[in-house]
């Protein structure tokens, strides 16, 4: 019978901001590159990669398959400690906190530890939407750290969507709306079934996707933060950096080139998200001139919640090929 355990711990950032970090692996000798799972836009780490149902952790997943596996929150999300002004009256008009360049100095207090407890001399990176944006920046100025990045429902910034942004200021679609998201932004827990609801092409969600999966995301959203039930309706805090980022890349600007990434690289590009554009991820493919390998998997017919939906609605599919890719 396989063994997990799980151990939560902070670090310390070269800028002395304490990370969180949950620790998931198997008994045993672990042979397997280690890997580092790097959250997206708004949710912290726990909520997308170990919720405690069937086919919920892909943290456990990795774990079975003999690495070590790092879940980090970045500065401002979930466990981590949070900029003081996140625990002041949000601010509108003014600058976003946390921008995800920033994130790379967490990244590399969970890689240096990481490194440091499994004797290894290179990890593996996966990120989820601009998670997988900080990742290409962090291997960009960590080759040496780097041996496989996955990037899953990632954005590059290399096409400019025609559509304008939901973000956008609405005098001028090419202007981050600051005046509405402000420093940080309290968010409800329903847009997550909204959003994942309209990825799903049949009418029946539940035949796609466990509605026990749902209610455990959603509730480790509120568990992410200390005073989410001090609201009412319930919300959780995030800080707006990556989504001002977010926004810039759907705009065409790169925020980095991938021409500075030298390790092997898998682009996850599911058909039904709204967020990994073909356009875009073609160009990312074409600036990949100088990556060791780069596979695109673009699996028909899937969501942008792939890792969650239900096994035969990509998901095994999909692990199936990072296994692979991870060798």
């Amino acid at each position: 019978m396989t063994n997990i355990t799980r151990k939560d711990f902070h670090v310390k950032t070269h800028d002395n901001v304490s990370i969180a970090i949950r620790e998931v692996r198997q008994t045993g000798n672990q042979t397997r590159v280690p890997m580092i799972l790097l959250h997206g836009t708004r949710i912290p780490g726990l909520s997308e990669y170990d919720l405690d149902v069937p086919n919920g952790s892909l943290a456990e997943d990795l774990a079975k398959q003999g690495h070590v596996v790092y879940i980090v929150d970045a500065r401002g999300f979930g466990r981590s400690e949070r900029p003081a002004e996140m625990d002041e009256p949000r601010q509108s008009g003014k600058k976003s906190l946390i921008r995800t360049i920033e994130i790379t100095h967490d990244v590399d207090a969970a890689v240096n530890h990481l490194i440091k407890a499994t004797g290894q001399k290179k990890v593996a990176l996966f990120g989820w939407g601009v998670g997988g944006t900080c990742i290409q920046m962090y291997a960009s100025l960590h080759p040496k750290k780097v041996s496989h990045l996955i990037f899953y429902n990632t954005i590059y910034g290399g096409y400019k969507r025609p559509t304008p942004s939901a973000f956008a200021h609405p005098d001028n679609p090419e202007i981050f709306n600051q005046e509405k998201y402000g420093n940080y932004y309290f968010n409800s827990i329903e847009l997550l079934e909204e959003h994942w609801d309209t990825q799903i092409p049949i009418e029946d969600k539940a035949a796609w996707r466990d509605p026990a999966m749902v209610k455990a995301f959603s509730q480790a959203l509120l568990d992410g933060d200390p005073t989410s039930m001090e609201r009412t309706p319930p919300s959780y805090r995030s800080p707006n950096g990556m989504l001002e980022d977010l926004f810039r890349m759907s705009r065409g600007e790169k925020l980095m080139h991938a021409n500075q990434i030298y390790a092997k690289v898998m682009i996850v590009n599911p058909e039904l998200d709204t967020l990994s554009k073909d356009e875009d991820m073609a160009a990312l493919i074409e600036d990949l001139c100088h990556a060791e390998q780069v596979l695109h998997y673009a699996p028909k017919n899937t969501t942008h919640y792939i890792l969650l939906d239900r096994p035969e609605r990509g998901r095994n599919d999909l692990l199936a090929k990072m296994d692979e890719f991870l060798y």
